[in-house]
């Protein structure tokens, strides 16, 4: 016999609020923890440590495991109106950015070009950190994002970044050390990360993103000076993949990618 769940205090914070009624749902629902995880598993990659510790409210939840849980449990958006109410303007995830972070789990395969940073799912908690302010809600979002890396069939990615991006960094040596290792530990057959000589190119306009889903349909991302904008229009996203493309062709091949990143890692940020 299963051991009985704590009672919960919703009254004691939006995170316990939040989480007493995502519970409430479950088992209206009928599902245990792990039955509601095998669930959502086919969307999102929640474990049952992060739904238990959601439930209890000592984790604040993102948007997107309220817009998941709502199509699990049938909700009829219950959920996310409730996170909405709760937790929207909190700079946690981005209205503009909303579309895109939506989508980004059920991608199968993700293109994107950085001009001046490591990309959010390669991303250290530290390094985050800085970019973010140390704002630790939008720090956990972000960090959340790089669940989908954990599914049991993870995304492809393909990163092609600028050469600065190895360069610039912050007040602390280690911090981008670090960084720049973890892109190291990550590269592999799913996850190639690629690097653009400094000089002149096609690039420079700005960072974008394509993610495929799993039935062959292109999402593209394209950052601004102030915020971002997702479009699934199939020009845009064939202008967006021909771009891609031609960076990718003036970029080193992933080992001499990876050898440069690591000896940036050392000779700069040591």
């Amino acid at each position: 016999m299963g051991q009985r769940p704590n009672d919960l205090r919703p009254w004691d914070s939006p995170n316990a609020l939040f989480g007493s009624e995502l519970r409430r749902y479950r088992e209206a629902a009928e599902l245990s923890i792990a039955a509601f995880c095998e669930l959502i598993q086919e969307i999102a990659p929640y474990g049952k440590s992060t739904i238990s510790s959601v439930e209890r409210g000592e984790t604040r939840p993102n948007r997107l495991l309220a817009i998941h849980a709502d199509r699990v449990l049938d909700t009829r958006e219950a959920l996310t109106h409730l996170w909405d109410g709760l937790f929207k303007g909190t700079n946690v995830v981005p209205e503009w950015f909303t579309d895109w972070a939506t989508q980004e789990p059920t991608f199968d395969a993700i293109r994107s070009y950085q001009p001046l940073v490591v990309p959010g799912l390669l991303q250290t908690p530290a390094y985050a950190a800085h970019l973010l302010d140390d704002d630790e809600a939008a720090i956990e979002a972000r960090l959340a994002r790089q669940e989908i890396l954990k599914r049991p069939t993870p995304p492809h990615l393909m990163y092609v970044m600028d050469e600065s991006v190895l360069h610039r960094g912050t007040m602390d040596p280690q911090v981008m050390r670090d960084q720049l290792n973890h892109l190291l530990v990550v590269s592999s057959r799913l996850t190639r990360v690629q690097i653009v000589p400094l000089r002149l190119h096609e690039g420079i306009g700005g960072a974008f993103a394509i993610g495929t889903l799993p039935d062959g349909t292109e999402v593209g991302y394209k950052d601004n000076a102030f915020n971002g904008d997702t479009t699934t229009d199939r020009l845009e996203t064939k202008r967006l993949t021909e771009l891609f493309a031609s960076i990718q062709s003036a970029a080193y091949p992933v080992d001499q990618s990876l050898d440069l990143i690591a000896k940036v890692a050392k000779e700069k940020w040591t």
